[in-house]
């Protein structure tokens, strides 16, 4: 019998993991990055842990309650969710939401949040 909890999958590293959202983004959002852009992302709000103040939250932001932190993101994910595709492993390796199976699980977001904000403010100053 082989014991399970020594086995973990392996971690694709935060910056990795942003640098994978951001080409998604950039494929299906282009000017995603831009401050000059509507519903430009706000870096003083970027909370990847907010529904209303993720990427996508800041990006496609919709009325009320969330029932879903990537449902804002429009018909797209509604068509993958509607696949029985799990939205959070697709969220996962694109930095859009931590993972729990990573060691640093309870700082993660913060971890997300400064990667995001990084990689926005490095394209913002090019």
């Amino acid at each position: 019998m082989t014991d399970q909890t020594a086995v973990r999958p392996q971690l694709i590293p935060i910056p990795e993991r942003v640098a994978a959202g951001a080409a998604f983004l950039d494929e299906h959002d282009p000017d995603w990055w831009r401050a000059d852009v509507e519903r430009a992302i706000d870096l003083e709000t970027l909370n990847l842990e907010s529904s209303n103040n993720c990427i996508l939250g800041q990006r496609c932001p919709l009325e009320g309650h969330l029932p879903d932190r990537y449902m804002a993101y429009g018909s797209m994910l509604a068509g993958i969710r509607g696949n029985g595709f799990a939205v959070d492993a697709w969220a996962r390796p694109l930095g859009f939401q931590a993972d729990p199976d990573s060691d640093q699980w309870e700082g993660e977001y913060d971890l997300l949040t400064v990667e995001w904000s990084r990689v926005i403010r490095e394209r913002r100053s090019a």
